[in-house]
């Protein structure tokens, strides 16, 4: 019995260094790499991480056969204080959005530099083809060009180095320059559009949403069909950046 309490404590603590090693690591690794890093026996590691896959807690490409963390650990960090306490602060000024502009709003944050839909409230014009949870690249969606314009000098760059830019319309903005031109203009008016960049037929709109340290922690924006949101585009903007300013100031935010 102490042998098989042993075998079992041993299995989760290389479950917890794998978890680690995959949030530390500057590069997706696959199962060689793991098992090498940690001294770990292939057969071992590939067991470990078939069961972390098995219930969201990593994921595997399947061309590449790299890991990577799993929106699992997403899902059970909506517990921790920070996240907790974003939501509360949003979903009144959300559901305001939602009520005056009869779009859907939608709360995203970053998460391994992708943007993660952390609160949506479906608007009684349209349905969202979001969902809570889902991973967006940064450079499409509105929320999370916001996300991405607001970061660091240096995350930007390492962004716009390491990841792929993948041409979801024909409005998509895919190359450095085109991004970070759309960038800087964004940090200059103050919130972001996403004009059919996701899908065709839907405009989202997203403004920044500063903590109480003043820094960016979320961006709220609604979305809905584009030409409804075109109609009514200068008071769809005044309405996302109140509601912005509400939630920030609800954080701690007092200005800059």
């Amino acid at each position: 019995m102490n042998e098989q309490c042993n075998e079992r404590v041993t299995t989760l603590e290389r479950a917890i260094l794998i978890l680690d090693y995959l949030m530390e690591a500057k590069e997706k690794p696959n199962l060689t790499q793991i098992a090498s890093a940690l001294n770990i026996p292939n057969g071992t590691a590939f067991n470990i991480l078939k069961t972390l896959e098995k219930y969201g807690l990593i994921e595997r490409n399947l061309n590449s056969k790299q890991y990577e963390l799993g929106m699992k650990l997403f899902q059970l960090g909506n517990n921790v204080k920070c996240i907790r306490e974003l939501r509360e602060a949003a979903l009144p000024f959300m559901r305001e959005l939602t009520r005056n502009t009869r779009e859907t709003s939608q709360l995203g944050i970053l998460f391994e530099d992708s943007l993660s839909f952390l609160e949506i409230i479906e608007g009684l014009s349209t349905t969202t083809r979001a969902e809570m949870g889902l991973k967006l690249p940064l450079h499409a969606p509105a929320a999370g060009k916001v996300l991405f314009a607001y970061q660091p000098e240096e995350a930007i760059t390492h962004i716009l180095k390491e990841k792929d830019f993948p041409r979801f319309t024909k409005n998509s903005l895919v190359t450095p320059d085109q991004i970070m031109a759309e960038l800087q203009k964004i940090r200059e008016q103050g919130y972001a559009i996403d004009n059919e960049e996701v899908f065709m037929g839907t405009v989202c709109i997203a403004a920044p949403v500063f903590n109480h340290n003043k820094r960016v922690c979320a961006a709220v924006g609604i979305t809905g069909d584009a030409l409804r949101i075109r109609t009514n585009l200068e008071s769809f903007i005044k309405a996302v950046q109140h509601a912005a300013t509400n939630i920030s100031i609800r954080l701690g935010f007092v200005g800059r």
